[in-house]
């Protein structure tokens, strides 16, 4: 093993054990002092193929949805944005997306950060 090899998986540890030690993680705690914007108003970019999103995390206020990309586009997947919408809507509240944040290990496993705020919910056009 040559030794740049293995400075990178001692790096790689060290930073997956921080990770682990230190509470919320990084994208949570950027999420939580982002304004936001409303899901209605995010850029959007076809649908996400590679795997169902799936909400995660869910509270009363704030949820997780956690998604693949094939591409490091910009923009957020349709279908993500409509399930923000959609969960937010069962309580008569709005999506407000706070942010994204990408895994360490898979660069194509995305997190998006959603809060649901009291506000007046619009049929899409």
């Amino acid at each position: 093993m040559s030794r740049f090899t293995k400075l990178a998986v001692l790096a790689t540890l060290s930073g997956v054990t921080l990770a682990a030690c230190s509470g919320p993680d990084v994208g949570t705690r950027i999420a939580g002092s982002a304004q936001g914007t409303p899901a209605t108003e995010q850029r959007v970019t076809g649908k996400t193929i590679l795997m169902t999103p799936r909400l995660e995390d869910v509270t009363e206020a704030s949820f997780n949805i956690r998604y693949m990309e094939m591409s490091f586009g910009t923009g957020t997947p349709s279908n993500v944005r409509d399930l923000a919408i959609e969960q937010c809507a069962k309580s008569d509240r709005i999506a407000i997306h706070k942010g994204n944040s990408r895994g360490l290990i898979q660069l194509n496993t995305v997190k998006a950060y959603y809060e649901c705020a009291d506000g007046e919910v619009t049929a899409e056009k």
